[in-house]
């Protein structure tokens, strides 16, 4: 009984492939945002002022850092709990197979403040309304203050 439940715990791990798969999907609908971002940036750039252009820039780097992470989650993710992905050593990225749990947290806290902030300099562009920035700029800094956790928590369990 205890091998068969062990058995089952591990074939179990092959459950999150297509958790997986969507993240890579996902990248796709990203692509469609990028195209629309780029297309409304082609058709007005007579007109555009240099503020929207900024803008649509960030949006751009904000979902291309989206796209970043669900690629580098599903990949790492994969590696790390259902099989080793075996690769020529031209075809494989630096970071695979040094990407534990841990790393993935980090990374995942990092791309959170990174997007937070093009959200909050997003938010000054656009002048948003006054009683909003403050509340920006206060998620942002806990998105910091809980990177900083983790990147410290790691760093001690490192050593």
């Amino acid at each position: 009984m205890e091998r068969y439940i062990e058995a089952l715990l591990l074939t179990a791990r092959w459950l999150l492939v297509p958790l997986y798969l969507a993240l890579l999907v996902s990248v796709l609908a990203i692509y469609g945002l990028v195209a629309r971002e780029l297309y409304h940036v082609a058709e007005t750039i007579m007109i555009i002022r240099e503020a929207e252009l900024v803008l649509a820039v960030l949006s751009v780097l904000d979902l291309v850092l989206v796209a970043n992470l669900a690629v580098m989650v599903a990949v790492s993710s994969y590696e790390t709990f259902v099989q080793r992905i075996q690769t020529s050593d031209v075809a494989r990225p630096e970071w695979l197979g040094t990407m534990d749990a841990g790393n993935v947290k980090l990374k995942v806290s990092l791309a959170i403040v990174m997007i937070s902030a093009i959200n909050l300099l997003r938010g000054f562009l656009m002048d948003a309304p006054a009683e909003r920035l403050p509340l920006m700029a206060g998620v942002h800094l806990v998105f910091l203050a809980s990177t900083l956790t983790i990147a410290f928590v790691g760093r001690i369990q490192g050593k």
